[in-house]
């Protein structure tokens, strides 16, 4: 039973308005940079008002601190269609010469904060001009490397995101060298980003980046000898105009009239725990729903009693996913199937992302208990009648719960970690299915899309509902508030 609110009471939900969280990781994330714009003017011990080297760039605009501006919890950069009075004819960028006939902004953290490794994500709106070019990276001293969360030159409907390094041949031997640059990475094809803000992140650490948007992961790169190039980065945010965003004739639609805005709504930047929370050579995985142990079985996986040495596995972290071995044998979905249902099986290593999970440790338990969600298709691994398979979570309906036995240890008390219940959210054909613990009725319900606005506001009259909601394709918080409240995430395919 569910009660439904109109607009007057939504008021009460914008305080646990939709936030992003880092990808999934067993030991968890330190934030250690943010920056929420909420002041009125640009916090200057995080950041320098314009580019640390200069004025100028790869464009036609004169960058200066005027144009930066912090107000109503957002920062704005403004391109305009003037020259600026200290701005000299043109500006040169290793071959390329421009006019600057335009004035616009630029800020970084050189010198106040700077990261290697870590989540970095951000929130933005993009100006709607032709000929503008938003970016979001970082530079250490020195060229290449650069990391590119987004860049916008074109088409508002397309970002680009790179690493830009040195060739490795001549990095082995020279170090590095501006002309010897490559590049990996590609462009994101979506919504119109200038019409809403939406998250940029990326995922680093010494074996792979990846690039988000939305919460949603867009490309991943195993690419270590690249990488490590990489040290200590800081963060610029600018707004190009010109440049790269003039290639094929483009026209530059910012005018006297119509200045160009790039906003930002918030930054943020987290660093891995590095304490681990296994700390045993050999683990258990132990389902929280049928109260056995996952054990090898040649190719397959079965579930069975945990003292069986068949059910000894190890867990290697990756740097963020893991991969879980059972004797010389990999975890995995054979054939890289991404289709719900399909079972689990044992093979062995090479590297793909089919035999990655990312463990994510559930809070409401006492003991270490986790989701386990392959990297390559999003399916967490579950249980359905007696089997072990891949599948939604918790469309299904299935558990995906697993208690990670460390050693010997071995499942005691159970009865007491399955009455503390798990929260549940879910979401199929027009239905929104909630559970949450210890029969807690009365809770009022927010519904947020990805760009954090509100969607919905209702109330539960009990602890299990179905409630009939139409949601399309997308990213959603779902808040429940009050005492023993709880925000989870929702991905609608």
């Amino acid at each position: 039973m569910f009660r439904k609110h109109f607009l007057p009471l939504a008021f009460s939900c914008l305080s646990l308005a939709a936030t992003a969280t880092p990808p999934a990781s067993l030991n968890g994330w330190d934030l250690v940079f943010d920056d929420e714009f909420d002041g009125s003017s640009l916090d200057k011990s995080k950041w320098n008002p314009t580019y640390n080297w200069g004025h100028t760039h790869n464009h036609r605009a004169y960058c200066v601190e005027e144009n930066v501006s912090v107000s109503n919890g957002l920062l704005r950069i403004k391109g305009e269609a003037r020259r600026h009075p200290e701005a000299p004819a043109t500006c040169k960028n290793g071959s390329d010469v421009y006019s600057l006939d335009y004035t616009s902004g630029a800020i970084d953290t050189r010198g106040k904060f700077e990261v290697k490794g870590g989540y970095i994500e951000g929130r933005f709106k993009m100006p709607p001009h032709s000929g503008t070019w938003p970016a979001f990276w970082t530079l250490q001293d020195g060229w290449p490397p650069e990391i590119d969360i987004f860049e916008v030159p074109h088409a508002r409907t397309d970002h680009h995101y790179y690493l830009h390094y040195t060739k490795t041949d001549w990095y082995a031997s020279h170090g590095s060298a501006w002309d010897h640059e490559a590049s990996f990475g590609g462009v994101h094809k979506g919504p119109d980003k200038s019409a809403d803000f939406h998250t940029y992140g990326l995922e680093w650490n010494d074996n792979y980046l990846k690039f988000y948007f939305d919460d949603q992961l867009v490309a991943s790169y195993n690419r270590p000898s690249e990488i490590s190039q990489l040290k200590g980065n800081y963060i610029i945010i600018n707004l190009a105009i010109g440049g790269w965003a003039e290639s094929g004739g483009r026209s530059i639609d910012v005018t006297t009239s119509n200045p160009a805005y790039l906003e930002c709504d918030w930054v943020r930047v987290w660093k891995k725990n590095e304490t681990p929370l296994i700390t045993s050579p050999t683990v258990r995985f132990y389902s929280i729903d049928t109260k056995q142990c996952l054990q090898a079985d040649g190719h397959s996986i079965r579930l069975g009693d945990c003292s069986d040495p068949s059910a000894v596995a190890s867990v290697v972290d990756l740097g963020g996913s893991c991969r879980i071995n059972f004797g010389d044998q990999v975890f995995e979905i054979p054939n890289e199937s991404t289709a719900a249902g399909d079972p689990v099986g044992l093979w062995g290593w090479n590297g793909k992302a089919h035999q990655q999970l990312n463990l994510s440790r559930q809070k409401d338990f006492s003991s270490l208990v986790v989701t386990m969600q392959f990297a390559h298709s999003g399916h967490y691994v579950q249980t359905r009648d007696g089997a072990v398979i891949q599948d939604r979570f918790p469309a299904s309906g299935d558990s995906p719960y697993w208690m990670i036995l460390q050693g010997d240890e071995m499942p005691t008390g159970l009865d007491d970690q399955h009455a503390m219940g798990y929260r549940s959210v879910s979401y199929s054909d027009g239905a929104l299915s909630l559970l949450y613990p210890n029969n807690q009725p009365n809770k009022e319900v927010c519904i947020y899309n990805a760009s954090g606005h509100l969607l919905y506001h209702f109330s539960l009259l009990s602890s299990e509902a179905v409630v009939p909601i139409h949601l399309s394709q997308g990213v959603y918080m779902v808040n429940v508030l009050g005492e023993g409240g709880f925000s989870e995430k929702i991905v609608v395919k």
